[in-house]
């Protein structure tokens, strides 16, 4: 059902922007199809009507090298992962490495290292040398994603799935999680925006420097060829670099 959902958004999409493309020499311009989170800050997230953000504007570059247009569709992380898996979409993001997803995927990066960490209440007394020092300690994270391989193993952690990060932080402050687990820009991201940034705190001890890649479907080599030359292009020429510091500086 998820896949015909999504089917018909990518279709209708396409459709859309099909339409107003204006041929050049007789041609239109190529067009890919990406899927992202829909809603995760601030590395893509949909504002005025446009797909937006750290990886998004990453992406957009790298497409403009090859010469194609975006087509973004903004759905749930397993609608992202099942498009991927099913050979839907021409292009992913963003993935943390793990070995199967480089068996599986054409996986472009390292794109940028995101810094994992725990959040908890601001009145929380809760430290931590090692994640055993957790056990007990209910633990909000999004299911289907990956974190560290660490924490991804711990089955004697007490994990308490949600749908995103926004109900995440909601059931921090409400007090029916004591730590949700996540990206440190994401996470502050969205309790600045919930008015919530004075009642949490981000713990001191970091999970890990993980960094994170783009995905394309094995099928699709030719494309994974010339995205991976364009992508080291622009972190070559500083372009990558100039992206991903101009967005930092935008956050809390």
């Amino acid at each position: 059902m998820r896949s015909s959902v999504f089917l018909r958004r990518a279709l209708a999409a396409l459709a859309l922007l099909l339409g107003t493309l204006v041929p050049v020499t007789g041609a239109r311009a190529e067009v890919w199809l990406i899927a992202s989170q829909d809603n995760f800050p601030p590395y893509n997230y949909t504002l005025k009507g446009k797909r937006t953000g750290l990886d998004a504007e990453i992406v957009d570059t790298v497409l403009k090298r090859i010469g194609a247009l975006p087509v973004h569709q903004a759905v749930n992380w397993l609608e992202v992962v099942e498009s991927l898996e099913k050979d839907k979409i021409d292009l992913a993001f963003q993935f943390v490495a793990r070995p199967d997803r480089f068996e599986k995927f054409h996986m472009i990066g390292p794109v940028r290292t995101g810094e994992t960490v725990l959040m908890a209440r601001a009145d929380s007394d809760i430290t931590f040398d090692t994640l055993e020092d957790l056990k007990g300690v209910p633990i909000g994270y999004i299911q289907g994603f990956s974190y560290t391989p660490e924490f991804d193993a711990a089955e004697y952690l007490e994990k308490v799935p949600a749908s995103g990060e926004l109900s995440n932080i909601r059931r921090l402050v409400m007090g029916r999680v004591d730590l949700v687990i996540g990206d440190l820009h994401t996470l502050t991201y969205f309790a600045d925006q919930e008015a919530k940034l004075a009642k949490v705190k981000i713990l001191p001890k970091t999970l890990g420097l993980i960094p994170r890649y783009f995905a394309i479907p094995k099928s699709r080599a030719e494309k994974a060829r010339r995205f991976q030359a364009a992508f080291e292009e622009i972190r070559s020429d500083g372009t990558l670099d100039e992206i991903i510091t101009r967005w930092r500086t935008k956050q809390p």
